[in-house]
């Protein structure tokens, strides 16, 4: 049944048939097969997947994204970032990475970085002579921190179908995030002093005035992760309260202080945020009836098996766990690849003594990877789009990002105290 289900579904995406329909129709087929399974079930695990009350923070995250971008928010974080990090080599490029990782803090979503973040910076960084391809590869590897530091859409949604606590997993992805900026900061150097790019003319001199200046103009952007995180935390609300929490924040200080909505924009940012919800539901509902039938195919069990014929040692097997979730990112995308084998994984991760919070983390770097490689790198793709190239020449400056990632990935899967030390103090 395993290989039927992978062949079908492959099949499909070779044909051009889209993501969500590839994987309904993926798993009907050994129901058909097998003749024992009523269709039924497609209807009522589809209806049952999506019927969740965590679920319901996703849309609110999406919608704190696309009305954070609608109103001038967006600008005041890259304004931040460029005062904190303008200065040094490749400061552009720094400044990508830093406001991604303070922008994460208040969209939960790779998708909307890249898009919001690349729209003001990828134009600017090629205006600097960097190359394309380079802007390109910044800011879609950057947009990768948005759903690892808390909030993120993809925590939410391992959490809700593997039972894992969303709380302590938002907590679990501070650290890996933060490491993540800071290693996609040195490969940005590396690279602009190989190249001989970079060199920006930066004039502004830095002073407790100037930082008090900028920090008071995006202080109260801020506000939106602490408040989040903090209330999380403290027992005050849910995951699904804090979406809405957020979303109330965001058009607060949107309309007081940074410059109000106009009817246009409000439309446009919930229509988005619409778009971006259903289509993440659709794939969400298709893929739990995938799931499912991995589910009776025991796929776990013979996961685990071929883990062990490999390897005795849990940390090799949770590698090879790694790099098949990362191959699997060069074909499907990384939310699919997350809703179809996030509950099978988790439990073999946890027959192989991994903790649920530290492979969680780690399973959602590795699908996110996959967001950044060709052929189908969602967020390569929107980089590229808006740099004015093609999905080849920008596939050419990703590379050394892309294994600065798995490095990072490796790291954090062989040291859980990086995962493990904010929800172990704080929840």
């Amino acid at each position: 049944m395993v290989g039927t289900l992978f062949g079908s579904f492959l099949i499909l995406l070779v044909f051009g048939v889209p993501i969500a329909v590839a994987i309904g129709l993926g798993a009907m087929v050994p129901m058909l097969m097998q003749g024992n399974v009523p269709l039924t079930l497609v209807i009522s695990r589809m209806f049952g997947g999506i019927d969740s009350f965590p679920l319901m923070a996703i849309p609110f995250f999406v919608l704190t994204g696309t009305l954070a971008t609608s109103c001038s928010l967006t600008d005041k974080v890259v304004g931040l970032a460029a005062y904190l990090v303008g200065q040094m080599r490749a400061g552009l490029a720094h400044c990508n990475i830093v406001a991604a990782m303070l922008f994460g803090g208040i969209t939960g979503s790779a998708v909307a970085e890249s898009a919001a973040l690349g729209s003001i910076l990828i134009p600017g960084m090629t205006s600097k002579k960097y190359p394309p391809s380079y802007a390109a590869a910044i800011t879609s590897t950057a947009s990768v921190i948005g759903s690892i530091i808390p909030p993120s859409t993809l925590m939410i949604i391992y959490g809700y179908l593997t039972g894992v606590s969303t709380g302590r997993l938002f907590l679990g992805g501070a650290i890996p995030g933060l490491l993540v900026g800071l290693g996609l900061m040195l490969t940005a150097h590396i690279q602009a002093v190989r190249l001989g790019i970079g060199v920006d003319p930066d004039l502004e001199k830095r002073s407790l005035a100037g930082f008090t200046r900028v920090f008071r103009e995006c202080g109260p952007a801020l506000l939106i992760p602490l408040i989040i995180l903090g209330g999380i935390v403290g027992g005050v609300f849910t995951p699904t309260e804090a979406g809405v929490v957020a979303v109330v924040v965001v058009l607060l200080l949107g309309q007081l202080v940074y410059g109000g909505f106009g009817l246009r924009s409000l439309r446009r940012a919930f229509l988005e945020a619409g778009y971006t919800t259903a289509m993440v539901f659709l794939i969400l509902g298709a893929s739990t009836v995938f799931a499912n039938m991995l589910t009776r195919a025991r796929f776990q069990s013979t996961l685990i098996s071929l883990l062990e014929s490999v390897s005795g040692v849990p940390e090799i097997q949770m590698m090879l766990i790694l790099l098949s979730l990362i191959c699997l990112g060069l074909f499907i995308d990384a939310t699919a690849v997350l809703i179809m084998f996030a509950a099978p994984l988790a439990a073999v991760c946890a027959g192989i003594g991994y903790d649920p919070v530290h492979s969680g983390v780690a399973i959602v770097i590795a699908c996110l990877i996959g967001g950044v490689t060709p052929p189908v790198g969602t967020l390569l793709f929107i980089a590229a789009g808006i740099a004015r190239i093609s999905i080849t020449e920008a596939s050419k400056g990703v590379l050394p990002f892309v294994l600065m990632l798995m490095l990072i990935n490796v790291v954090i899967a062989l040291i859980p105290a990086l995962v493990l030390f904010l929800p172990n103090l704080l929840f």
